[in-house]
């Protein structure tokens, strides 16, 4: 009778416990009562890796149509993107929808019914929620309108009736047909008419053909013969995929064509300073709003001259902390400039605020690992003289 007991014993004791369930969310989800559309709004907010530290950053904005269906897969494209340098970092509202049709077309059509809503809707994201996210989040000013579907359809109606209401538009899959092209009419007016007109416009298909693909190049062929210089355009075809499945490749083509070029490559740290600014300068022109040097762009030409010239690096070590002053990687830095000049009691000092930092804006686990191992070693001091 004891081996049963026994065995239940060490089951306990030597079988790791299981956790119970939790679950993964990414972002928050919050609801706004519109006055202008008489109903409850629900909206989903991603907030970038940065943004819980950086409390000095402010952050392109970009405003998601279907956000019930399509914030998921975006957020986390926009936060590839930009850990791996494509993009900036920039917040994501996903708008949950109630009546699709009703919202996202400009007029009646007897061939469908419901229809009409899309300039109460453009009113509701200028005067309530716009202003909201705003107030609430440390946006730059820079907006982005992504659709899909219908919801394409409206980002086309928004450049062709308030283009100055967002800074870039992507339309994935437009619906254009709507009460016989109507938005191609529109946005064709709109192209002759103001040609001091200034934004980025993407669109792309999928698997279209015969009428639908017609419809679709009919707006192409617009902004190709009518775009004002401001007017910055790229249309993309993704034949392989689906109308329901195009939004998933399409969304990070539409990113990266944006900001065509953002990427500060680690072979250009060796070019120096002068170089990376003018660098972030080009993008910024192309774009259209500023788009200062990144962290890791300042963090790695500091680095490359710490090989050779130790004084003058410290100086862009000390630019980049104070840039980013609760940020742990620029404390490591200035940890590891202040150990090449000699002045280790400081860079023992910078190292535990690297550390402290880390623990503190709750970074991954393997993270705070390494902070605390760079800080240790730094603590032990100069490396002991070879003997003669």
């Amino acid at each position: 009778m004891l081996r049963p007991l026994l065995a239940l014993l060490l089951v306990h004791f030597f079988c790791p416990a299981v956790k119970a369930a939790e679950p993964v969310t990414i972002g928050q989800l919050y609801q706004v009562h519109s006055a202008v559309l008489g109903e409850d709004r629900g909206y989903r907010v991603y907030l970038p890796a940065s943004y819980r530290w950086a409390s000095n950053r402010r952050y392109p904005v970009m405003f998601l149509l279907d956000g019930e269906e399509r914030f998921g897969h975006t957020a986390t494209a926009v936060d590839l993107l930009a850990s791996v340098g494509d993009i900036p970092e920039m917040i994501v509202i996903g708008i949950d929808s109630t009546q699709r049709t009703r919202d996202f077309t400009p007029t009646q059509w007897e061939a469908i019914s419901g229809g009409g809503g899309a300039d109460r809707f453009k009113q509701f994201l200028k005067t309530e929620l716009m202003p909201a996210v705003d107030k609430d989040y440390r946006s730059s000013g820079y907006r982005i309108l992504s659709g899909h579907s219908l919801g394409a359809l409206f980002t086309l109606y928004c450049l062709s009736a308030e283009p100055a209401l967002f800074q870039a538009y992507i339309a994935l899959a437009p619906t254009v047909d709507w009460d016989r092209n109507l938005v191609q009419r529109l946005l064709q007016k709109r192209l002759e008419t103001d040609r001091t007109l200034k934004a980025f416009a993407y669109l792309a298909h999928a698997d279209d053909s015969g009428a639908a693909l017609a419809d679709f190049e009919a707006v192409a062929n617009t902004l190709k013969s009518k775009a004002p210089p401001g007017l910055r355009w790229q249309s993309a075809a993704f034949a392989d995929e689906t109308h329901v499945s195009v939004p998933l490749l399409a969304e990070v083509d539409a990113l990266c064509r944006l900001y065509l070029g953002y990427r500060f490559h680690p072979d250009n740290y060796a070019k120096g300073l002068a170089f990376a600014e003018e660098h972030f300068a080009r993008v910024s022109r192309l774009v259209g709003a500023p788009l200062p040097i990144t962290e890791d762009a300042l963090s790695g030409v500091a680095d490359e001259l710490l090989r050779t010239e130790p004084r003058e690096a410290l100086k862009l070590f000390q630019r980049n902390l104070d840039a980013n002053p609760s940020s742990a990687d620029a404390h490591l830095g200035m940890a590891s400039a202040l150990a090449r000049n000699g002045n280790w009691q400081d860079a023992a000092r910078e190292a535990d605020r690297a550390v402290a930092l880390s623990a503190k804006y709750q970074l991954p686990l393997w993270a705070q690992a390494y902070y605390q191992k760079r800080a240790a070693k730094l603590k032990e001091g100069p490396p002991a003289k070879a003997p003669k």
